[in-house]
């Protein structure tokens, strides 16, 4: 079920991506993790989108005609995920924050169950679970960077760059 969703998802968002209704999209979450490193249960797909916000309301209609049970919620000012889509085992987080649009910018296409997906890449994966900063994230940071496969001097440059701690992955 979590992959056929992932899929219909991924139909959804190219598509909008090909008519120019969002920017693009990367995944991030427990199954990013696991294109880079061994792979971890997850119960969820997490995806990031960077979409203007006169799209938002299209974004959630085309998630619902294709199947997926769509929802537009939004958080308050102090709320770290201020826009947030909820759907049948989707979690689409809505980029507001440079690091988040740079994540899906600089994002490298992985075959994932035989699907083409843009990932966010190791460096900016990271960046983005000390941002969310949850326990599990932690513990994702650490899979990360055992496996060897992050460029430390672009990951210093970025917790540089976006006030990350990176002694809280030690």
């Amino acid at each position: 079920m979590l992959l056929q969703r992932l899929s219909q998802a991924l139909d959804v968002l190219t598509a909008l991506r090909d008519e120019g209704r969002i920017s693009g999209f990367a995944l991030i979450g427990g199954l990013a993790v696991s294109a880079w490193s061994p792979p971890r249960a997850t119960m969820d797909v997490d995806l990031l989108v960077l979409v203007a916000s006169e799209n938002l309301n299209h974004l959630v209609k085309a998630l619902c005609e294709a199947g997926i049970n769509a929802e537009l919620r939004r958080g308050g000012v102090d709320d770290p995920v201020p826009c947030l889509i909820r759907a049948d085992f989707l979690d689409i987080i809505v980029a507001t924050k440079k690091y988040e649009a740079e994540a899906i910018e600089q994002s490298i296409v992985v075959k994932i169950a035989g699907m083409d997906i843009p990932v966010a890449s190791p460096e900016y994966l990271i960046i983005l679970k000390l941002k969310a900063g949850g326990p599990r994230d932690l513990l994702d940071v650490q899979e990360l960077l055992a496996s060897n496969l992050v460029d430390r001097t672009l990951l210093a440059e970025l917790a540089a760059s976006y006030r990350v701690e990176l002694s809280r992955c030690s």
